[in-house]
């Protein structure tokens, strides 16, 4: 995913998906324009404009919140209760530009960061001298009690 400052309007999110690209605008005023543009058409994007109250829903269905697809079940039933999750890098991230050990990642949120995705490459079971870079994409395993506390001091 992509992130860029708006300046006067607020930030711009990219995701490239298959068949296309999918950007979200969001305003400072909370409102939401979603562009979706198909691949080899002319940059003609649909465009569906949410209130930050139906954003907000739409991200909880999109996350999980109300419906739980049936590989998710199977996963924490293999792992035993344990939350597997992905999250990203930000800017603002309080853990960006800093390395695993120095974050203290596992005795401070009792998490394990077991991959991080940086561009094309993956980094598996990453030392503890890795630093985490803007935009790198963290894989997390730990009990589901401690991610919270994982995403306050890790990625904000």
């Amino acid at each position: 995913m992509e992130e860029q400052e708006l300046p006067g309007i607020g930030h711009r999110y990219d995701l490239d998906v298959e068949g296309g690209r999918i950007s979200v605008v969001i305003h400072h005023s909370g409102r939401r324009d979603i562009y979706v543009t198909e691949e080899g058409r002319k940059p003609r994007p649909t465009v569906v404009s949410l209130s930050d109250d139906q954003a907000r829903r739409l991200g909880a269905v999109i996350a999980g919140a109300f419906f739980r697809p049936a590989v998710s079940e199977r996963i924490e039933a293999v792992v035993g209760g344990l939350v597997i999750d992905w999250m990203t890098v930000r800017a603002d991230s309080p853990g960006r530009g800093r390395s695993i050990a120095d974050l203290q990642v596992r005795r401070d949120t009792g998490m394990t960061i077991v991959a991080i995705s940086r561009g094309q490459d993956v980094i598996v079971t990453p030392e503890p001298s890795e630093v985490l870079l803007v935009g790198d994409r963290l894989v997390v395993v730990g009990r589901p009690e401690d991610l919270p506390r994982f995403v306050r001091l890790v990625v904000g």
